[in-house]
């Protein structure tokens, strides 16, 4: 089993990072009609922006899901490692169940206090009720994820990565033609502007649960109906995925408090923003599938007690991920002058994004560190560092050295994205000193004998 999953790394990635390649296309198409939109109508001035503070808001709170796909994705790796299928399905039927609680909970808490959070970030008047249009439809939609992302997390720690992918491409076809339909009011549907987007990827997410039902039952052999709760299980889940959404949320707090920052600079830096997150988000989906792949192989390294196996592989994903990301990097500041002018025809703007991406590889290679040493510290089992680290430096170093960059030495939106590379790379080091000294080794989910 060892040296099959070793073998095997850049094979199981794969479909994981085409998977993660069209969820990001989504969103960028989105952007993209959205901005099309808003230079073809006057009336439609600040859409872009109120996208970009609507998802600021409903990540903040969206993070949750992973409460619950983060654990059952470590534990059913493990349990199948030590080669406990019943265990693992335990884990899978009940996480289920679990989601639905959570999906309801986020959608309702985001519908009800949505204006209230826009004003606390000082979004401009101008853009609230688009940003709350935006908003409401994509709440709806968070019930539908948050199933469809538990049952894609235990198709992909069973190693069925390529129907997850095949699943999320087909996807973004419904979502381009919703978008025509809805934004534009094709085919006798109103015209709907950034409501139409969100109206668009309701469905498709409603869609995309269905497909999940079928594969959960065609490729494991476990119907939605026969969902129910274990308490063993759901033990195991919450070890992982507590901290794991703590982290993610302190995260989203730190972007939700820097977005103050951003607002103050108005309008046009905030678009900046949003463009600058739609480009840094294909090279962030590198690091993100290579991280993703090696966690379900450390899981099961875990779960076989081949700790050594573990160490070995991580190290050296990590130094293959900070290659390709390096070049991914700088392949897009070779060719950023045609993207930005893709995404808008103001100077300010692009000038902007231009500053930006010259420091963005730093941001990049201390991001590659976090996200694949993390992964696998939490696939070890090793939960409560990661937690405690994300608060020390994203609350103590991100967000003090955003202000202090953009507002003190007056670097505007520059500063705020060097305060962030910051954090990223302090963290980054950290995980790395921690999975160097192997604090993490003996802390399985799934033997008895687990020391903690």
């Amino acid at each position: 089993m060892t040296q099959k999953l070793q073998k095997n790394i850049l094979i199981l990635t794969f479909p994981i990072f085409i998977e993660l390649l069209f969820f990001i296309l989504m969103g960028s198409v989105d952007t993209f009609m959205i901005s099309g939109y808003e230079k073809a109508n006057a009336f439609a001035a600040g859409s872009v922006a109120a996208v970009g503070n609507a998802s600021t808001v409903i990540n903040l709170f969206g993070v949750l899901i992973n409460i619950v796909s983060a654990g059952i994705s470590v534990v059913v790796s493990q349990y199948l490692g030590a080669k406990n299928e019943s265990g693992a399905k335990k884990a899978i039927l009940t996480g289920i169940l679990m989601q639905v609680f959570i999906g309801l909970i986020i959608a309702t808490t985001l519908l009800v206090f949505g204006n209230l959070l826009f004003r606390l970030i000082e979004t401009p008047i101008e853009i609230q009720q688009l940003s709350y249009d935006y908003l409401f439809y994509t709440a709806i939609s968070l019930c539908f994820v948050a199933i469809s992302n538990a049952i894609s997390s235990a198709l992909r720690s069973y190693g069925h990565t390529h129907q997850v992918m095949i699943t999320v491409i087909i996807a973004n076809v419904f979502n381009i033609v919703f978008n025509f339909i809805f934004i534009y009011g094709y085919l006798g549907a109103p015209e709907m502007g950034v409501a139409g987007a969100a109206v668009s990827t309701m469905l498709m997410r409603f869609l995309t649960m269905l497909v999940t039902f079928v594969l959960l039952k065609k490729m494991i052999g476990l119907s939605i109906t026969k969902i129910r709760y274990d308490r063993s299980s759901m033990q195991k889940i919450l070890k992982v995925g507590v901290p794991s959404a703590l982290e993610n949320m302190t995260y989203n707090l730190m972007q939700f408090v820097i977005l103050s920052f951003v607002n103050k600079l108005g309008t046009e830096m905030i678009t900046t923003r949003t463009y600058v997150n739609t480009v840094l988000s294909y090279i962030f989906l590198f690091s993100a599938s290579f991280a993703a792949g090696n966690a379900i192989i450390t899981g099961y390294y875990i779960g076989e007690e081949d700790y050594e196996g573990a160490y070995k592989n991580t190290l050296k994903t990590t130094i293959m991920t900070i290659g390709v990301v390096t070049i991914a990097t700088i392949t897009v500041n070779l060719f950023l002058p045609v993207i930005a002018k893709a995404l808008t025809d103001d100077p300010v703007v692009i000038k902007t994004m231009r500053q930006i991406f010259l420091f963005v590889i730093l941001l990049e290679i201390g991001r590659s560190l976090n996200l694949v040493i993390i992964q696998a510290l939490r696939a070890a089992g090793d939960t409560t560092f990661p937690l405690v680290m994300a608060i020390i430096s994203m609350l103590g170093i991100g967000i003090s050295a955003s202000f202090l960059l953009s507002n003190t030495l007056q670097l505007g939106l520059l500063g705020i994205y060097l305060g962030i590379t910051c954090d990223e790379f302090f963290r980054g080091m950290t995980m790395l000193i921690r999975w160097l000294k192997k604090v993490w080794m003996h802390k399985s989910l799934v033997k008895e004998t687990t020391q903690s």
